[in-house]
């Protein structure tokens, strides 16, 4: 018996399987993840700006980072592409409302839901909070951009009222906190909460604190008390390394390059800066195969000069490799498990 209890007890702590379904909607893919038992919780994810030339994509990987720890408390999560590419508002939202009535159609009534906005996907998120979206309950908004594209520098976007309806949540990068705080003093506090991530960077925000952001905009809208302002910045996890040793340099993998952008994600870790005697400011080289690129070592990449490459830690604990402005992808050669080769420059 006690064994039996032991088992089911186990089966319990075990995270729930994923329904996934994609389609489209007037132009706009989607995907939705959801639990085995859903508990009409949602998460409408609001992406940011994508070049008008880049390939509509919706997919996210449901079996990782927050939104796995997301779908095994019983949260679904719903992204759609937008029907285009661009500085796209008005439309975007659109289609988060039509995104929002299919995960009805396929799932039932949504009882709780919360939008998680990055970068122009900030602004969808606070005119949403604003009143532009019925059914939505609360907003965390990551790097969000609430500027008018086209108009001048610092000034808001045009349609933005100051008076939001429901909870807002800002992460928001040291870096980028001029939107916000400026929005804040307009629109007061009870509704509004800014968390800063020490760090510099747009969007440079971890798993874990995106997550964290979630579960406390969540407790806020069930009335738990809320910190409307505090260090949200979640230190990145200890990893230790696995690079190969090859002289005085040292040898690790490319883990994923991002299709649009093409950066490159390794598994080289803090440590390994440590052991080559690397910290920010000083130069290394990273080699694939007969291809070569000097690369500064920074805290984010948009500490590089233009044109230039670095090196620095994620939030997750990795070492990123990119080019300000470029392609680390190409000038390197590298694609997925393609070895990189790291050494200081003296």
């Amino acid at each position: 018996m006690r064994l039996l209890a032991g088992i089911l007890f186990s089966l319990l702590l075990l995270p729930l399987h994923a329904a996934v379904s994609r389609g489209e909607i007037g132009g706009a893919k989607f995907m939705i993840a959801t639990p085995e038992k859903w508990q009409g919780k949602l998460i409408l994810i609001a992406h940011g700006y994508y070049p008008e030339g880049d390939k509509l994509e919706a997919d996210f990987d449901e079996t990782r980072g927050f939104r796995k720890e997301l779908i095994d408390q019983g949260w679904g999560i719903a992204q759609t592409s937008y029907r285009r590419n661009g500085w796209i508002i008005e439309d975007a939202i659109a289609d988060l409302k039509a995104l929002r009535e299919q995960v009805v159609k396929e799932q039932g009534k949504v009882e709780r839901c919360l939008l998680i906005g990055s970068s122009m996907g900030g602004l969808i998120g606070t005119l949403s909070a604003e009143g532009a979206m019925n059914g939505v309950d609360g907003a965390v908004l990551i790097g969000a951009y609430l500027g008018d594209s086209g108009r001048e520098q610092n000034a808001f976007y045009k349609t933005l009222n100051y008076k939001p309806r429901i909870p807002i949540l800002y992460l928001t990068n040291e870096t980028e906190l001029d939107y916000p705080r400026r929005y804040r003093q307009q629109a007061g506090p009870d509704k509004t909460a800014l968390w800063e991530i020490k760090r510099p960077g747009h969007c440079n925000v971890s798993e874990r604190e995106r997550l964290a952001g979630v579960l406390a905009l969540n407790d806020w809208i069930e009335g738990k008390e809320m910190v409307r302002e505090r260090d949200g910045t979640v230190l990145p996890p200890t990893r230790e390394s696995t690079a190969r040793k090859e002289g005085e340099s040292l040898v690790a993998k490319v883990t994923a390059v991002s299709e649009g952008f093409g950066n490159l994600s390794t598994n080289f870790v803090a440590a390994d800066l440590q052991a080559l005697g690397l910290k920010p400011g000083d130069k290394a080289r990273a080699r694939c195969g007969e291809k070569t690129l000097d690369l500064l070592v920074t805290r984010y990449w948009s500490e590089a000069p233009e044109g230039k490459g670095c090196i620095y830690v994620t939030p997750e604990g990795w070492l990123g490799i990119v080019i300000n402005g470029g392609r680390a992808e190409g000038a390197l050669g590298a694609k997925k498990e393609s070895e990189i080769l790291l050494e200081k420059i003296p």
